[in-house]
């Protein structure tokens, strides 16, 4: 089965001081140009890989006090990422975004990621998230990365690449940040590192540590308690490097990192910035490991790479749901939920028991223990010489598993907290399981005709089989749900994604080139009890990339990038509801289609000594090109209608400057801004629950003192200069009473950052 997707080549430009950015070398380069990247996964000039690139080393990072995934959106153009604190974010590149399984891959060094379905079978909503410390860089892939990386990198990908042991040194660092929000709570948080080669040479050990206190700055109005997503999360990882010969390198790794923390949602209707007016708990606690071992063996002109991936993710997510009951503890309500029927009367014990738990539930919050267990192999063969003919082929598995359990959990009406998590404060209980596997292998080469014309073409067989079964322990008459008893459906496909891309080198400062390219991601099962048997499938969505670039070095410390392209994503996998006659069910179904239209710039340039300069620009026009309307399924989407949280203009940029001030002291300071356009969040205007979220333009500075020679550094900084409500996400629905809630970026912060390296 063929699947139409995106790949896109733009411009990756860096600074000069983001030349660490390099796998294959520990040294970095002086020329940004020279920068050897994996992208392909082979060994590529950054300049001569005509794919869209942004990278960012981790020095650079670090200065700018970056520390999550979600920071790189200031780093790249069309990355937007929809914030609902840590665990809770969707990844969107180039407007690509839609319910279901992840659009954009999310890998942190070789080790893919993957976020929970939950009851709405949605794992792109709560990617993981692990801290960015003692990162040698991150790049971002723009377009989908079908080939290569499969599925679920329909929109890109976004690597981790974090530092390797090192078996000739002895080697640490130790980082520390105090931080204050304006009218909020103190924030602090303590990084380090240790390098230790236990035989000189041939094996090392990298140990790295974290433990973070967030400022909590979220206010309750109902409760009167101030900074309530105060919260904290800890973590690292060890990293063990054995080199027995100079062919042979294995990793192993094991990361960890927790997170426990109330929600940053506040509400719009309250007329205050930063407060709510929440009746139950919402929050997010959530535990993450990956366990991994890369081999890497060098037989010459051929590389062979092997990889193998654990991911386990324990999770419990809760959100206040008791607005949903609001004005619903009364006969009428009895009438319409209890018996179904709203000209009906509840005899007198009826309505005594339907307001005795209706009461109950008016301060309640959704309940969801939940974990995944993810297991991934990768074993692959690159070509590694400078001949004109350059291949990689390998093959993939990976076998996912995800239980989510789904309750509706009292709380203490005198403070919000839930009460215990036992039989009697419980008002619906649902299971969810839900198992993906997938099989796929995939070649791509390329041959260079003249010293000047490449041609590249690669494909990917991929074979998907998903099984989702569930049951209700416990029926909730507001939810019209009932006891059911475990149900299983089951949906399989295979197919073929392709990819072609033309380049042409007219010197070594100047690349063209033009690509189209496919992606996809897996389709499902939906576990809606009650929903015929012949609706409960879906199909994989895909998508097709056409693009045309150019990757420019015009003159000495310049470089000027621009990409144009056109995505058409046909088979949308939607949110839906059932249409005809009969009961209504909603569900995720393929309805309609979209077209994406855009073009990136990027622009680094460093025009005196100490002066380094960037910028990048993106435009998004993502729209539906068909209505989402088949033959079994209706969804709210139109023709023209724009996609939910894209932003048609995105653009960011950064200025640092540094300057002698002793023979081994320098002074430094940078400011990156950062604008994000206006969008919404849902597809139609005639949806009562659509808001538009307001553009909004951040702007971070820190100045500061740093040794010369890279071994420690010193920043003041304030983030949210201008105090702006950078409004990332905001949305309403029947569970939240028609409030509208919103997710921002904090109010303005003050800190102090240390760094200090030992070597």
């Amino acid at each position: 089965m063929f699947r139409r997707a995106a790949l896109l080549s733009g411009a990756a430009l860096l600074v000069p001081s983001v030349a660490a950015a390099q796998e294959a070398s520990d040294a970095p380069s002086e020329n940004a140009g020279e920068i050897v990247v994996t992208a392909l996964k082979r060994d590529t000039r950054l300049q001569d890989t005509p794919i869209a690139i942004s990278a960012v080393g981790g020095d650079s990072l670090q200065r700018g006090g970056t520390t999550s995934f979600a920071d790189l959106t200031r780093n790249a153009p069309s990355l937007r990422v929809v914030d609902g604190g840590p665990g809770n974010r969707r990844v969107i590149l180039r407007g690509v975004t839609a319910a279901g399984e992840p659009t954009v891959g999310v890998y942190y060094d070789e080790s893919p990621v993957s976020g929970s379905v939950g009851t709405t079978s949605d794992a792109a909503g709560s990617t993981p998230d692990f801290r960015l410390f003692d990162v040698q860089r991150a790049e971002v892939l723009r377009g989908p990365q079908g080939t290569l990386y499969g599925s679920g990198s329909m929109g890109g990908t976004v690597r981790i690449i974090y530092e390797k042991p090192k078996t000739d040194r002895i080697e640490g660092a130790a980082g520390m940040t105090l931080s204050a929000v304006q009218s909020g709570a103190p924030g602090a948080s303590v990084d380090a590192m240790l390098n230790l080669p236990i035989v000189s040479d041939v094996l090392a050990l990298r140990v790295v540590g974290n433990y973070n206190q967030f400022a909590g700055y979220v206010d309750n109005s109902y409760y009167g308690t101030k900074n309530i997503n105060n919260g904290n999360s800890y973590g690292g990882r060890a990293l063990v490097r054995f080199t027995p010969s100079s062919a042979l390198t294995v990793d192993l790794a094991a990361y960890y990192e927790k997170v426990a923390t109330n929600s940053p949602r506040w509400i719009a209707e309250t007329k205050q910035r930063y407060v709510t007016n929440g009746r139950s708990e919402s929050g997010n606690y959530d535990e993450n490991r990956i366990f991994s071992g890369t081999l890497n063996y060098d037989f010459g002109p051929v590389a062979l790479t092997a990889v193998t991936t654990y991911f386990h993710r324990d999770r419990i997510v809760d959100g206040d749901v008791s607005d949903t009951f609001n004005g619903r503890a009364n006969a009428a309500g009895c009438a319409r939920y209890h018996l179904g029927n709203v000209n009906g009367t509840c005899s007198p014990t009826e309505l005594a028991t339907y307001l005795d738990e209706t009461n109950r539930i008016l301060f309640s919050s959704l309940y969801q223990p939940q974990w995944v267990k993810n297991w991934s192999n990768e074993l692959r063969l690159s070509s590694t010489g400078k001949g004109p003919f350059n291949w990689t082929v390998g093959v993939y598995s990976e076998d996912r598993k995800t239980e989510v359990r789904s309750t509706l959990l009292a709380a203490d009406p005198r403070t919000g907290k839930l009460l215990p998590f036992v039989a009697a404060n419980i008002f619906y209980d649902r299971t969810i399981n839900d198992r993906l596997k997938q099989k796929a292998a995939f070649v791509e080469a390329s041959y260079k005709f003249f010293d000047k014309l490449t041609l590249t073409a690669g494909t990917r067989y991929y074979n998907y089989d998903k099984t989702v079964g569930g049951r209700v322990d416990q029926g909730q008459e507001h939810y019209v749900s009932k006891v059911t008893p475990y149900q299983e459906a089951r949906s399989k496909e295979d197919g073929f994604v392709f990819k072609f891309n033309a380049s042409y080198e007219f010197n070594s400062d100047y690349m063209i080139y033009a690509q189209a390219s496919q992606g996809f991601r897996p389709g499902g099962v939906n576990q809606v009890i009650g929903l015929p048997a012949a609706l409960a499938a879906y199909t994989s969505d895909s998508l097709w990339n056409y693009e045309v670039g150019l990757k420019t070095h015009p003159m000495s410390g310049v470089y000027f990038n621009l990409t144009g392209y056109r995505i058409d994503w046909s088979n949308l996998q939607v949110s839906a509801r059932t249409s005809g006659t009969g009961s209504v069910f909603g569900l995720i179904a393929n309805a309609g289609a979209a077209r994406i239209d855009g073009f990136e710039a990027e622009l680094t340039a460093t025009p005196v000594a100490g002066l380094s300069l960037s910028g990048n620009l993106g435009y998004t026009n993502a729209r539906l090109s068909e209505d989402q309307i088949s033959s079994v399924v209706t969804a709210t989407g139109r023709k023209g209608d724009r996609l939910a949280y894209v932003p048609r203009w995105n653009a960011s940029g950064s200025a640092e400057y540094t300057w002698g001030l002793t023979g081994d002291l320098d002074g430094l300071f940078r400011v990156d801004a950062a604008y994000v356009g206006s969008s919404y969040s849902t597809l139609s205007p005639a949806d009562v629950y659509r808001r538009r979220v307001d553009a909004y333009t951040l702007v971070n500075a820190r100045i500061g003192v740093q040794a010369s020679d890279g071994g420690w550094n010193a920043f003041l900084f304030v983030n949210n200069v201008f105090n702006v409500a950078a409004i990332n996400s905001q949305g309403s629905s029947s569970n939240t009473g028609g409030f509208t809630t919103v997710f921002s970026s904090p109010p303005r912060t003050f800190g102090l950052s240390l760094l200090k390296r030992f070597r």
